[in-house]
């Protein structure tokens, strides 16, 4: 499962890389849902390296 931290900017980014459609819009930054396939997709876009794995 992969996390995304404060520095998110909402770019949308990650959203759009995503193969499994596990990064959703929150309120303050993107979330990864249960959904995730743990690829690093989303990890290796991310201009602020605000996406980890957990």
């Amino acid at each position: 499962m992969h996390v995304i931290s404060d520095e998110c900017v909402k770019c949308g980014s990650c959203e759009s890389t995503c193969p499994a459609g596990a990064i959703v819009e929150g309120e303050a930054k993107y979330e990864v849902t249960d959904a995730c396939i743990d690829c690093g997709a989303c990890e290796s876009v991310c201009p602020t390296g605000a996406i980890s794995a957990e």
